[in-house]
């Protein structure tokens, strides 16, 4: 347990409030208990967590009406307050242990919170995320617009049968133009000269030029994200293949309606090196690992010759069983996603999927066939030999999943692009490889790998770390104090308390 100068201060009020606490669950303690734990997450306001539990002494629970979490919703607050009081802080994490015999064990810290997916804990030391790819800057082959402006403005005219607002002056044009940093493709120009927004297009919701600038903000950067939902993140390629930047947001791509559910219909004006400049697409909510091609231009999405915008089953698989025959994937050549639940699993016809993004299997398997695809992100048994891996230039996250086999590391000391790791369910033979990836900002481990890799890490490379593999809230406090930057800041985010009642 980490405990500050303070909390062994006689007298000191977070001492005293959790020696309180302690006293609270063993006053309530009911016939025949041996141990009661409480665990909570305390707010000003509230509280979540486990609460309070009793056991016997042969580990049997005890429910005591007196403690659920209704009732003890006042001394939580309370406790809460205590324990803030003359801080900033607004939340904090409690584990506190206390027998029949009198003895407790009291620790808290200030600031830790646990994660919204699974039993886990993470801290963000910057906040600096992984580019969404690493892919060149791409070179389009035909840089000229595909739309017509009169054809535009007479189908606009036609279908919306007189009902259009007044159109947009050039000043008012050319202000949103040097707004956005992009002219904007000659059919959509003649269109806002003609009307500025109203009515629809192929169904969606038409902007004026000052909405348009509005909902730039969100189609010009990437989707809002943060640690840890992005360290396996995979934008998969569009379709047609090579049309449409690998990307969640870009500052070319000009929102022009919306569907009113967090989707955007597009003209990207920065496409990819078989796209065209001012080709309409979809991104959003529901487009946010791949985009989707709708038509080359704004006048051809008027003339109702769009592309069908559908999820292609192709473009990701999942498949289930013993034994998962791979061969019908050669009927599959487009496909980006794979995942493979199986007890066995043989790889060979993987080396046919040229456009492979995203792998995960759960059975042991032979990585040589992955040497020459583009996989960026890998979820696989431990138990595989990872040494086809070495050198690969294009994976950037790796998830072990749990094995039997103590897992070698060595082979990615050569992976210069793996930025992400998540190895909590695995056993690793060499937890010291870990420091001598060049590339490695998030790493999710278990509290004993944590314990016996934090000698020999410096912390200071890591834009965020993970605590995973069902962890206790006494475990999740001792690991944040293990990677404070030193004794000062432990001391000021954690309390605790022990002794006998």
């Amino acid at each position: 347990m980490i405990a500050s100068a303070d909390d062994t201060t006689p007298g000191d009020a977070g001492s005293d409030a959790l020696r309180d606490a302690a006293r609270l669950l063993s006053d309530h303690g009911p016939a025949g208990w041996r141990t009661a734990t409480l665990s909570v997450d305390l707010v000003a306001r509230g509280h979540g967590g486990e609460g309070v539990r009793y056991r016997t002494t042969d580990g049997t629970g005890v429910y005591v009406p007196e403690m659920d979490h209704g009732a003890i919703a006042s001394p939580m607050i309370e406790l809460f307050g205590r324990l803030a009081e003359g801080t900033t802080f607004r939340q904090v994490a409690v584990h506190l242990t206390v027998d029949a015999d009198g003895e407790f064990d009291a620790v808290a810290r200030f600031g830790l919170r646990g994660s919204s997916v699974g039993n886990s804990y993470t801290v963000v030391f910057r906040k600096d995320l992984p580019p969404e790819t690493l892919d060149p800057e791409p070179v389009v082959l035909d840089p000229t617009y595909a739309g017509d402006p009169d054809r535009a403005i007479a189908l606009l005219l036609d279908q919306a049968r007189g009902d259009l607002p007044p159109g947009a002056a050039e000043d008012q044009i050319a202000a949103a133009e040097a707004k956005l940093g992009y002219r904007l493709p000659p059919d959509l120009r003649a269109m806002y000269a003609l009307a500025d927004g109203g009515g629809t297009i192929d169904g969606w919701n038409r902007y004026p030029l000052t909405e348009l600038i509005g909902m730039y903000e969100i189609t010009s950067a990437p989707a809002e994200s943060s640690w840890p939902g992005v360290w396996n993140r995979v934008i998969l390629d569009a379709d047609p293949a090579d049309t449409i930047r690998r990307a969640s947001g870009h500052p070319g791509w000009i929102p022009i309606a919306d569907d009113s559910g967090g989707n955007f219909l597009v003209v990207d004006l920065a496409p990819a090196r078989h796209g065209r400049p001012g080709q309409v697409i979809n991104v959003g909510v529901d487009w946010s690992t791949r985009p989707g091609y709708v038509a080359e231009s704004v006048t051809a999405v008027l003339a109702g010759r769009p592309r069908p915008v559908v999820s292609r089953s192709d473009l990701r698989l999942e498949r289930r069983g013993g034994d998962i025959d791979l061969e019908p994937l050669r009927q599959l050549p487009d496909l980006q996603e794979l995942r493979l639940y199986s007890d066995t699993v043989n790889t060979a016809e993987l080396a046919r999927l040229r456009r492979l993004r995203s792998l995960s299997m759960t059975a042991k398997a032979d990585l040589a066939p992955l040497r020459e695809l583009p996989v960026e992100h890998l979820h696989v048994n431990p138990e595989s030999d990872l040494t086809p891996l070495a050198g690969h230039p294009t994976l950037r996250s790796l998830g072990l999943t749990q094995g039997t086999t103590p897992s070698d590391l060595t082979p990615l000391r050569t992976v210069a692009n793996l930025h992400g790791l998540s190895l909590a369910d695995a056993d690793v033979a060499d937890l010291a490889v870990l420091t001598d990836l060049p590339s490695l900002v998030y790493l999710e481990l278990s509290f004993d790998q944590w314990r016996q890799l934090r000698p020999l890490l410096d912390p200071t490379g890591l834009h965020a770390a993970t605590l995973s593999g069902n962890p206790t809230h006494r475990q999740a406090i001792e690991w944040r104090s293990l990677l404070d930057a030193d004794p000062t800041e432990t001391a000021h985010r954690t309390r605790s308390a022990r002794g006998r009642l």
